[in-house]
């Protein structure tokens, strides 16, 4: 199939804001049930109770993912078989993304000590071991799957919808960085965070991505 010919909109009868809609919701929805387990678990510690044990939570979040793909996938089967396999491969790359990131993101809730809040989470929290060689492995591996399936299903449009975005992204980063560097050496700022720079640069991406696709 040649690289110029655009994946066609032959979606059927089913909505292409709920075939990609349902997806993310059971994502966040498996995700806010591991936080949920998380607070229960937190405040019956508190109040002196007995908490239910440890793998509680992700076997909660894994059952109700699990659940809601099976009755998502044989509710919307027909309409992916009937898609162009160009079609299938492009969301099928972001899928496989989207599940990656939901995966690292529960897990992240998960390994959590009792007591700490979001906002340590986020920031300079310590992590297990065992947490950060999974979510590394998972991140490199994932994301170089997942972008071999993503860049061999998307067409010249969306290809120059990335390329420009990935350019903004990394100018993005190229500017702040060094001079940040050295203002920290002259004792003008703190150290340069390089989780800030890789979510500057990532936003950026995104916004110019989102305007290049749907202009």
């Amino acid at each position: 199939m040649p690289k110029d010919a655009t994946m066609g909109n032959d979606a059927g009868k089913s909505s292409i804001l709920a075939l990609i809609g349902w997806p993310i919701a059971i994502i966040i929805g498996s995700t806010m049930i591991l936080g949920g387990f998380a607070g229960y678990h937190q405040a019956t510690l508190d109040n002196g109770g007995t908490p239910l044990p440890a793998w509680a939570g992700p076997l909660a979040a894994l059952g109700f993912g699990a659940l809601a793909f099976a009755v998502y996938f044989r509710r919307y089967a027909a309409t992916w078989r009937g898609w162009s396999p160009r079609k299938r491969r492009y969301w099928f790359a972001l899928a496989f993304s989207a599940v990656i990131g939901g995966i690292v993101g529960g897990w992240l809730v998960a390994d959590q000590p009792d007591g700490r809040r979001l906002s340590e989470t986020l920031t300079g929290g310590s992590l297990s071991p065992g947490f950060a060689i999974g979510a590394s492995l998972l991140w490199v591996v994932g994301l170089a799957i997942g972008m071999i399936l993503y860049h061999r299903s998307i067409d010249d449009h969306e290809e120059r919808a990335w390329l420009w975005a990935s350019m903004a992204g990394w100018y993005a980063f190229i500017f702040p960085a060094p001079a940040w560097w050295v203002l920290h050496r002259a004792g003008l700022a703190p150290p340069a965070d390089v989780m800030a720079l890789f979510g500057l640069s990532l936003i950026v991406n995104c916004v110019v991505y989102l305007w290049l696709k749907f202009r």
